[in-house]
């Protein structure tokens, strides 16, 4: 039998470093996509997420559990990854056989892929694995909104502002019985 909507919320509201969570209504569904800022790059995260049949918001803090993959590439116009976040406890590259750079402390630039065309930062969808195998559930993902999106949901979820708190959207769909 799948999980039920208020068991999956109870499951993340629980999990360590979430302050809150809430199902997001049709009329934040449809907010969201108009406060997007493409200018800072495509958020294709937020995007699969909204089109995922359940999505919820979490605010999180420091204790919350570090992304298992990185939350931000640099593509080309082909979409191949020419720089990436190294996300907290992974290893840098090796730099036998890789030339590559580093962009401030947690941002590496590949040297040795050249680049077609424009180049744009791209915000991809993530893994979730808390909610990965529970019965019903497919196609998880959760995203990082944009910065007026966050702001949105803050004032939704009556999260004061700062930078204690982050924003993560959680998309998922039912899978039929």
């Amino acid at each position: 039998m799948p999980a039920s909507d208020e068991q999956i919320l109870e499951l993340v509201r629980r999990l360590p470093g979430v302050l809150t969570a809430e199902f997001l209504s049709a009329k934040d569904r449809e907010a969201l996509p108009r406060l997007a800022t493409p200018a800072s790059g495509e958020n294709r995260g937020v995007a699969e997420a909204l089109n995922r049949s359940r999505v919820l918001c979490l605010f999180k803090d420091s204790r919350f559990r570090p992304p298992g993959e990185a939350t931000l590439l640099l593509v080309d116009e082909h979409e191949a990854v020419l720089g990436r976040e190294i996300v907290p406890g992974e290893t840098p590259p090796d730099r036998a056989g890789r030339r590559f750079a580093f962009l401030g402390k947690d941002f590496v630039l590949f040297a040795d892929r050249k680049p077609t065309g424009r180049l744009r930062f791209l915000l991809p969808p993530v893994r979730f694995p808390e909610l990965e195998g529970l019965p019903g559930l497919e196609e998880v993902v959760s995203a990082s909104p944009d910065t007026p999106q966050d702001e949105y949901l803050r004032k939704r979820l009556n999260v004061p502002t700062g930078s204690q708190y982050a924003s993560i959207l959680l998309g998922y769909d039912v899978r039929n019985p």
